[in-house]
């Protein structure tokens, strides 16, 4: 149940941000910035294979735990594709309201990540060492 209504508060927010964007004002480099949030979450659905896949936090019973392509630097390129998007949108035309919208998104995707993570390490034995090995959604950062 926890994780469907992180889904809801994320696919909210995210409607929500693409509402009150006004598309034709953007700046160039918002585009730029929404392209290669796009080109990343194709890249790890890609990688993903259908089937193993799931938009919420529950891990795929039969599925397997991938390591390889965006996944070598970072666990969670989806959450990074989103949060790439969410900040072309608000830095390529700031208000008040997006800025709620996008507050909101992060800390419902980070509340999300953590659980998503504590299912993981439950589902996977070798999760635990895979964190070890990677950052969460900054490479070599964070």
């Amino acid at each position: 149940m926890k994780g469907k209504i992180l889904v809801a508060v994320q696919f909210g927010c995210i409607l929500a941000l693409l509402i009150f964007t006004r598309w034709l004002l953007l700046p160039w480099w918002s585009y730029l910035l929404l392209a290669v949030s796009f080109a990343l979450a194709m890249w790890a659905m890609v990688v993903m294979k259908v089937g193993n896949f799931n938009v919420v936090p529950t891990p795929v019973y039969h599925g397997r735990l991938v390591t390889q392509g965006p996944y070598r630097l970072i666990r969670h390129p989806m959450y990074t594709a989103v949060f790439i998007f969410s900040s072309a949108l608000l830095a390529g035309q700031f208000d008040y309201i997006k800025l709620i919208i996008s507050v909101l998104l992060v800390a419902g995707l980070v509340v999300k990540m953590l659980h998503e993570e504590n299912l993981l390490c439950s589902h996977y034995p070798g999760y635990r060492t895979y964190m070890n090995d990677t950052k969460r959604v900054i490479p070599f950062v964070w």
